[in-house]
């Protein structure tokens, strides 16, 4: 009895402490069924119990079929998509982090050719594993949750006519557009995060050495960064449910339109930070006669503001309304 119970020990010491009654009274059960068959006198001798026992075989894999979910950090239904945002990914961020160390070099240029290498390669190793890391963690909580993003039929009861429609051309969704958004929406995220002084006005002359006049404030910048994060990443989000999805559809149109929507929130909230625009780059306008004197600092900055709004506003109401009209219009026809 003493091996029984360390068997049975075995099999349930690693499934949800839930399921451990209910599969210990069904273990215990089956294997006295088991014991049963084998005995030969109506009583169950050791050999039996070492028989029964080995027929049913290693606890960890009894265990494991007794378990009603798998065990994975990344399941199989989403692990090829997985695998394809992970080469996305990494690839877009050594791309960001190539460009923003090449202006880097250019604008200050390094002591030593192996100085530029060490560095190179660390940040590119860096930002790689970071960006793996990321999208691991988000493809694992999926896993955790039961969210299967690649797996178009959630169980094998299945009948032909469950079969999707051949969808529309008008209404398909190439993969290369959803790809491109996702490419640039990461560039954008390590730009941002580690070379947000590189984005400005350059100036290069033959007597002086050249130097950036940023765009934005640096602190107040940093201060609303996890804001433009959170725009990004929607972004990146989105273009991967298109990927998903990879037709219109209503329910995809009002997804885009709500993610458009937030965006647009909090771009508005982002762009509209007080001091936000760099002072000295607001006045270096002026320096060139490109605004006249007369015109007060505030004022222009306030303009510039209000033209990346619109700007913003105009292209995502155009995203927005151009899929939605697509979608009823194509989806109502047969």
């Amino acid at each position: 009895m003493e091996k029984l119970e360390r068997y049975i020990y075995a099999v349930t010491r690693k499934l949800p402490e839930k399921q451990r009654d209910d599969i210990e009274k069904e273990l215990r059960g089956l294997i006295e069924d088991m014991l049963a068959d084998h005995a030969v006198n109506g009583e169950p001798k050791v050999d039996d119990l070492d028989a029964v026992l080995t027929e049913l075989g290693d606890p960890v894999e009894l265990a494991d079929q007794f378990r009603s979910k798998k065990l994975y950090l990344i399941g199989p239904d989403n692990f090829d998509l997985y695998f394809f945002v992970v080469k996305i990914v990494v690839a877009a961020v050594a791309f960001g982090i190539s460009l923003a160390l090449t202006i880097s070099y250019v604008i200050d240029p390094p002591q030593s050719l192996l100085e530029v290498i060490g560095s190179y390669f660390s940040s590119i190793i860096n930002a790689a594993f970071q960006g793996f890391a990321w999208v691991t963690v988000v493809f694992a909580i999926f896993e955790y949750f039961d969210v299967s993003l690649g797996k178009e039929f959630k169980d094998n009861k299945w009948t032909p006519d469950d079969l999707p429609q051949l969808p529309k051309k008008e209404l398909i969704i190439k993969p290369a557009e959803a790809i491109v958004g996702i490419v640039f929406a990461v560039i954008a995220i390590v730009l941002f995060n580690t070379a947000d002084h590189l984005l400005g006005i350059y100036i290069v002359t033959e007597n002086e050495p050249s130097r950036i006049i940023p765009l934005f404030n640096h602190e107040v910048f940093r201060m609303m960064l996890p804001l433009l994060n959170i725009m990004l990443l929607i972004g990146i989000v989105k273009e991967v449910t298109k990927l998903l999805i990879g037709k219109w559809t209503n329910t995809l149109a009002l997804m885009n339109l709500g993610f458009n929507i937030i965006t647009l929130v909090l771009f508005i909230v982002f762009i509209n930070s007080q001091g936000l625009l760099n002072i000295d780059f607001i006045t270096y306008f002026y320096t060139i006669g490109l605004v006249p004197e007369t015109i007060d600092p505030s004022a222009l900055s306030g303009s510039l503001i209000k033209g990346f709004t619109v700007f913003a506003v105009i292209a995502i109401l155009i995203d927005s309304i151009v899929n939605l009209v697509k979608s009823v219009k194509f989806n109502m026809t047969k």
